[in-house]
């Protein structure tokens, strides 16, 4: 019976582990899983972030309990490298990646034996005190594997440059030129999610009518001629091809893209690893609320535990150093 009293909190801890290592790398997965809506600018679907931006605060209170509940050195510091290692293997190939894996594991190491050691040696139990001292470093690693994520969807060259001008950016600009484009053009209506050849035939249709210019019923070739040899003419005026069928909004964006690409010239190369590292700046920032949310979540997860009896308080003394005369 005695045995059993003594194994009951290595299971504890075991399984505290075992689940701080799988909420953070589902949190991980999660967020990698939503880079292409970073890439792609489709940012308004707010309920696209509630799982990631959850699963990542609960992560960084298991983070913070397992430092704090862990007592064997191995599992805790063990538990903490792998939270932040394995996500990074989520992204293949790994080799790529190998420059950022020590520096992940050795902050999470750090930020796992502050939050131990400022628990052992305070006089009271705070949950923001503790957290205060490695939970912004999590975080910084979070930012890490992000923006790693981020990096991965930019490899392409032409997905980096349309990061910089989202396809939805791009539509934006559209509603907001249209009537300036409507005057400037002759077209009656200029819609994102019109086709090409729909756009082309409205202005055509628009300007022999300006001319008094009537349409008979076997004039179609004609028409298809005209509409053929308009596209040609954007397509060679602007570098690019078209069949007719693509989007307004899609080969405009492509226009932009062409022509930003003309710009940056051989510097263009670089741009998913400028990318990558406005994307971190960006994602810290935005921890910042999350390692709020995450303090009062632990403490939360604290107090349920306690009223589970899954934790319990007890009194201990400890030996502080002072320099006495």
């Amino acid at each position: 019976m005695a045995e059993k009293i003594s194994t009951k909190p290595i299971v504890k801890e075991l399984i505290l582990a075992l689940v701080t290592v799988a909420v953070g790398f589902f949190a991980f997965w999660l967020w990698k899983e939503a880079m292409p809506l970073f890439q792609s600018g489709v940012l308004n679907n707010a309920t696209s972030f509630v799982a990631p931006i959850a699963t990542l605060i609960l992560a960084a209170s298991f983070f913070l309990l397992s430092a704090l509940l862990l007592n064997a050195a191995a599992v805790r510091y063990t538990t903490a490298g792998a939270v932040v290692i394995l996500p990074f293997f989520l992204s293949l190939p790994p080799r790529e990646s190998l420059a950022l894996v020590p520096i992940a594991g050795l902050l999470a190491l750090f930020a796992s034996r502050r939050m131990r050691k400022e628990y052992e040696l305070s006089l009271g139990f705070s949950t923001p005190k503790i957290a205060k001292a490695g939970l912004p470093l999590f975080f910084t690693v979070a930012s890490i594997l992000a923006s790693w994520f981020y990096f991965q969807t930019m490899q392409d060259q032409q997905k980096a440059v349309s990061a910089i001008i989202p396809r939805p950016v791009t539509d934006l600009i559209i509603r907001v030129l249209a009537e300036p484009l409507k005057q400037s053009t002759g077209l009656p209506e200029i819609r994102a999610d019109l086709t090409v050849d729909e756009l082309f035939t409205l202005g055509i249709r628009n300007e022999l009518q300006k001319n008094g210019v009537a349409l008979a019923p076997d004039s179609e070739q004609g028409l298809a001629e005209l509409l053929a040899h308009q596209r040609d003419t954007f397509a060679k005026q602007y570098g690019i091809t078209l069949k007719g069928s693509e989007r307004v909004g899609d080969a405009i964006h492509r226009v932009i893209i062409e022509r930003l690409e003309d710009v940056l010239g051989p510097f263009v190369r670089f741009l998913p690893l400028i990318s990558a590292l406005a994307f971190f700046f960006a994602f810290k920032a935005f921890t910042f609320p999350l390692y709020l949310v995450s303090v009062t979540s632990t403490a939360l997860l604290i107090r349920l535990s306690k009223m589970a009896t899954i934790v319990k308080s007890e009194r201990r003394e400890i030996a502080v150093e002072r320099l006495t005369l």
